[in-house]
């Protein structure tokens, strides 16, 4: 998961109710920013539900380029609940998000295998219910140059997918650039290029966008 180029994120949460011979399997697929806000997600939908008898979770976090998986089965039997939930999110392609799934035991046991198959369900309802949306690889780049430079350097910056994040307008002009990662390389020799060498763009920090 960590050499993947492309991720979604969650724009609106989606939720869940299912029943499985006759136990209640609540879902809730959220956007959080990272782990300390997955734990207070988490915190408040154990006390919302403290009556049930489980509340099994997985998030993802991609923060400062870094990838990072948890999951918990609650008390479920070892594999049976947080990997399933986390397997539909890896499979979604999903980061900076948190599913849990909360379950209100029927009486009747599922078994391993049904245990599985219900907290998959209930955590491909709640991702059906949610509206994702992809982002992608991209970097930040800086540059100055002088103030008749800045025609040309804007359309090329378009042509090429980035866009200006920060300017400053002093005895030069000084952009700071979002774009494509893949186009950096690319689009820095062109500047390079076009202004005759005076310009020569600074690369920045990997972000996803």
């Amino acid at each position: 998961m960590e050499q993947s180029l492309a991720y979604n994120v969650i724009k609106k949460e989606g939720t869940s109710e299912i029943v499985v011979t006759k136990s209640r399997f609540i879902g809730l697929l959220v956007s959080v920013q990272d782990a300390a806000g997955a734990e207070a997600v988490i915190a408040r939908i154990r006390k919302k539900y403290h009556d049930a008898r489980h509340n099994c979770w997985a998030y993802v976090i991609l923060e400062n380029g870094k990838y990072v998986s948890r999951s918990s089965d609650d008390g479920e039997p070892s594999g049976t609940a947080g990997r399933p939930i986390l397997t539909v999110m890896e499979g979604a392609g999903l980061v900076n998000a948190l599913c849990i799934v909360t379950r209100y035991f029927g009486g009747v046991l599922l078994g391993t295998g049904g245990l599985v198959r219900a907290y998959t369900d209930a955590a491909k309802a709640s991702l059906e219910d949610a509206d994702i949306s992809p982002i992608k690889p991209g970097i930040i780049i800086k540059l100055s140059f002088d103030y008749p430079d800045e025609p040309v350097i804007r359309r090329r910056a378009e042509s090429q997918g980035f866009f200006v994040t920060g300017t400053d307008y002093g005895e030069k002009v000084t952009f700071v650039l979002t774009g494509p990662r893949n186009e950096a390389d690319s689009f820095c020799a062109g500047i390079t290029d076009i202004t005759g060498g005076k310009v020569t763009p600074e690369k920045g920090e990997e972000i996803y966008y």
